[in-house]
């Protein structure tokens, strides 16, 4: 037994010095330059400042590339602050302007008792932020959770 922990430490050593260790290679700048100009990007968001931050990043991304399909799905309190923060409203609009598409999970506003109509109209509603988001990613969707 002991022989066989003596030779498979061994070999994890072994393997271990061997192996050339590669540092990254691409610069930041070429990493975020990786962007595709016809990339499909969606966000699911749970808090007003992560929903702020969302926007300027679609709208970013939209103003390099008109062709970028982005997305901010929202699921938890920020489904509320939505109705009652008028600090987001500027940003709704922008996205708006943008060409951001920004869904509320309808789940979310059952449980938090707001209705579509308290929405800018430029907002769409899904039942389930959840399965949206599982969606936009069958879809080709790249997706981040915040």
């Amino acid at each position: 037994m002991k022989k066989q922990i003596i030779i498979i430490a061994l070999f994890l050593v072994g393997i271990s010095l061997f192996n050339d260790v590669k540092a990254q290679n691409r610069t930041t700048s070429q990493v975020e330059n990786a962007i595709k100009k016809n990339g499909k990007y969606a966000l699911l968001v749970q808090n007003y400042k992560h929903f702020m931050v969302s926007v300027m990043t679609g709208e970013e991304y939209k103003a390099k590339s008109p062709k970028i399909q982005f997305e901010i799905v929202l699921i938890g309190e920020v489904v509320k602050d939505l109705t009652e923060n008028p600090e987001l409203q500027p940003f709704i609009e922008k996205a708006q302007k943008a060409g951001v598409k920004i869904v509320v999970c309808e789940f979310a506003m059952e449980k938090l008792g707001v209705k579509k109509s308290q929405y800018h109209s430029s907002i769409l509603t899904t039942p389930n932020g959840f399965t949206y988001l599982f969606g936009l990613q069958e879809s080709g969707f790249k997706t981040i959770t915040l």
